[in-house]
């Protein structure tokens, strides 16, 4: 599989399924949202993902938010020692799928890289679209995952509702409330990945 360092470079491997998180200083949302999402897959399918994340603004070698310290370690999801990375555009072309915080980057990403128009989107939207894609229950995890890649710029739709409603909460600057709502818009949409590959592992009985 692909594996990372604090800086976030890949080491090329041919195996394994590469997700890239994608925030703007690489400090809050990003860095807990691709450790969560690291931590539920290796449950699901040991060895066989790689998440990394990067910021679009970040100062590189910047430590992670002192509150997102504290949510990581209720979680039992270490952080401590983690570093922010500059996104740029080799990283997003090496990832099989691009989730980013807010809509705003993911004009930035695909600005940088406009290849990877299609497998880039918002956590949130990822998530709500997740359960109407067709799953393939019969293949292995990293074969599953980039079908899924594929099938899902298919049932992109306009969020109903406030279009806001497909970002997650950017709580840096903000009051502690903030930071709960940040975290509870991305464990939900990380329950929702999760519960979604776990379907999909079971396989369906024939009536």
């Amino acid at each position: 599989m692909a594996s990372t360092g604090n800086d976030g470079d890949w080491e090329v491997t041919p195996a394994g399924f590469r997700l890239l998180v994608v925030g703007v200083n690489n400090t809050c949302r990003s860095p807990l949202a691709a450790r969560m999402l690291q931590q539920e897959l290796d449950i699901e399918a040991p060895g066989d993902f790689t998440v990394i994340s990067a910021g679009t603004h970040a100062i590189s070698g910047s430590p992670v938010s002192m509150k997102v310290l504290a949510l990581a370690e209720h979680r039992g999801i270490r952080l401590q020692g983690f570093f922010a990375s500059q996104l740029d555009p080799e990283t997003i072309s090496e990832a099989d799928l691009v989730l980013v915080m807010d809509r705003s980057i993911r004009r930035e990403v695909v600005t940088m890289a406009p290849k990877a128009l299609r497998t880039t989107f918002t956590l949130l939207e990822f998530a709500r679209i997740l359960p109407t894609v067709r799953r393939e229950q019969l293949a292995a995890p990293i074969g599953r995952w980039h079908s899924l890649v594929a099938l899902a710029p298919r049932y992109r739709a306009p969020r109903k509702g406030e279009a806001s409603d497909d970002d997650v909460n950017d709580p840096r600057n903000r009051p502690g409330k903030a930071y709960e709502r940040m975290n509870a818009q991305i464990d939900s949409a990380i329950a929702a990945i999760r519960e979604w590959e776990v379907l999909a592992s079971v396989p369906e009985r024939r009536v």
